[in-house]
């Protein structure tokens, strides 16, 4: 008989579901072959061709009335699963990957295998922009850098200041020239413009210029971390979504290196006209 080669096992527990989930239910602890039946749902014939199988590769042993993992199966049944959490992240990122700054990422790309991947769907193409926007402003905590607003309504828009100012939200944006012109453009109406400036002045809102391009928005939204690398015109192109540690210190570190190279923002900075409480504010453009 020829001895297997590595790829011919792999071939041979990977084509067979039954034989992937009795593996997994051996690697729980050891079991009779009545519980594996009852737990896996696989037919008594086709169960003893797999534990046979199985103890001819000595992945299994028998002990008395119970069949357990080998040390062997132990670490078979750990590469394997690495391997098909490794293979599912890839093709849960898709294309997206590609556009990640991965020489920039000091960690396993496998760290984004709980991560949650949103692109637009074929009904509304701004629907992963607006997951992350909603993310981003429920947050109590937020960073953001960011090269573009999202289509959020000015409405929304009044009720999430109105609720940041109300509550403990602290916030810190870093923008490129273009979002900062969008945002100015959005102050011209009267209530948000009060609303601003108050979120401003209190000190829990920083708001700095980054002159560069970010190929990648980046934000921190309470303890979720989210990444969304951008096309040319800066709308990102999709959204990861993640809670891991590991992928939100980096995020963190990064948005504290962009911080370090932007110029913050104060007040003075804003055209805010004269508003509600009958106080004004020079144009941005006054010099």
């Amino acid at each position: 008989m020829t001895t297997p080669t590595p790829l011919d096992d792999i071939d041979f527990l990977a084509r067979s579901a039954h034989r992937v989930r009795v593996l997994r239910t051996l690697a729980e602890g050891p079991r009779t072959r009545p519980d594996l039946h009852e737990e896996t749902g696989v037919s008594q014939p086709t169960l003893g061709r797999v534990l046979g199988s199985f103890g001819e590769r000595n992945w299994v042993e028998r002990r008395g009335r119970e069949y357990a993992l080998t040390p062997f199966g132990d670490l078979l049944v750990e590469a394997f699963e690495d391997l098909l959490d490794t293979v599912e992240t890839v093709q849960r990122l898709g294309d997206v990957l590609g556009q990640l700054p991965t020489g920039e990422m000091e960690f396993d790309l496998r760290e984004f295998r709980d991560a949650t991947v949103h692109t637009p769907d074929s009904g509304d193409t701004l629907s992963h922009i607006r997951r992350m926007e909603e993310v981003w402003l429920g947050a109590d905590r937020a960073r953001l850098l960011g090269s573009t607003l999202g289509p959020m309504s000015p409405e929304e828009r009044r009720a999430h200041a109105v609720d940041a100012l109300d509550g403990e939200r602290r916030a810190e944006t870093i923008v490129s020239a273009s979002m900062l012109e969008r945002g100015i453009e959005l102050m011209t109406e009267v209530e948000m413009t009060s609303l601003a400036r108050e979120f401003l002045e209190s000190g829990r809102a920083k708001g700095y210029l980054y002159d560069g391009p970010i190929p990648v928005i980046l934000a921190i939204a309470d303890d979720t971390a989210m990444l969304a690398p951008t096309a040319e015109n800066g709308i990102p192109t999709a959204v990861i979504e993640t809670e891991n540690e590991t992928v939100r210190s980096w995020v963190e570190t990064r948005l504290d290196e962009y911080r370090e190279q932007s110029v913050e923002l104060t007040v003075d900075d804003f055209p805010f006209s004269e508003d509600a409480d009958g106080r004004g504010c020079r144009n941005v453009t006054d010099g």
